[in-house]
């Protein structure tokens, strides 16, 4: 079982730190880890289409714009961390943009379709989902977002760098390998690569 502390003292372990028991600790180690941790694994989520993270689904329609020149308001989905693509029904992909509404104060998708779904990137927060090479890759960034104020090494924190970037490339190289299937409301399954 896969756990944020074990994740957390993978990335202490490449900065020759000793591992800690719990992000509740009162230490340096401890804070840091739960200042960077979130940010982080969203970056590196946010960095490649993966599997254990990829959604499909129709996307909440809140109106037509005011203009009236077919374009339609949509909610952003609110586990979304990357918006990779809108398509309509007939799986034909749609034009789109994304900005914050004040007036409704909230992000949305505005897209030339009444009916569209979404294809993105949605934030995980169980360490269990993760794949085992996002995994590593994400433990070598947060290793290498913490090296500096940990260890005053900069020579460890470009090292990280080169690490990080390497399994980054190894990692999606892998995950896009793979076939997977996302599951929409209709029940029905549409493959992703």
């Amino acid at each position: 079982m896969i756990t944020k502390i074990h994740i957390c003292n993978l990335a202490l372990a490449q900065l020759g730190q000793s591992p800690i028991l719990s992000l509740e600790q009162e230490n340096e180690k401890a804070r840091r880890l739960n200042l960077f941790y979130a940010p982080v694994r969203d970056e590196v989520l946010r960095t490649h289409n993966w599997a254990f993270a990829a959604a499909q689904e129709p996307l909440t329609l809140l109106e037509q714009e005011a203009d009236n020149q077919g374009r339609f308001v949509y909610k952003y989905p609110a586990e979304c961390l990357f918006m990779r693509r809108v398509f309509d029904q007939g799986n034909t992909r749609l034009p789109f943009e994304e900005f914050f509404r004040t007036d409704l104060h909230s992000r949305v998708v505005v897209t030339p379709s009444d009916k569209a779904y979404g294809e993105f990137t949605r934030r995980i927060t169980d360490e269990n989902l993760f794949d085992a090479a996002f995994i590593k890759s994400f433990s070598l960034a947060l290793a290498c977002d913490l090296a500096v104020s940990l260890t005053a090494d900069t020579q460890l924190a470009a090292q990280l760098l080169q690490k990080y970037t390497i399994s980054l490339q190894e990692a999606r190289r892998t995950n896009s390998s793979e076939s997977f299937t996302i599951r929409n409301e209709k029940d029905a399954f549409s493959e992703v690569r």
